[in-house]
């Protein structure tokens, strides 16, 4: 792959835009972590293990 990179001209702009949005979406994402409400957290994180009763009118035609 750097071989690949090395020979190509003008990917420079490509690999740098890149890289950046890579790291522009992760400092993003740590800052929606520490600034999300906890109460939505501990609700989402709770989820998965609750149990809802299973109506019969839900089936597909």
């Amino acid at each position: 792959m750097k071989q690949f990179l090395a020979n190509v001209t003008g990917m420079d702009g490509y690999l740098i835009f890149s890289m950046v949005v890579f790291f522009l979406f992760f400092v993003g994402l740590i800052w929606w972590v520490y600034r999300a409400d906890k109460s939505y957290i501990a609700k989402m994180e709770k989820l998965p293990f609750e149990q809802e009763p299973v109506s019969d009118d839900t089936h597909f035609i």
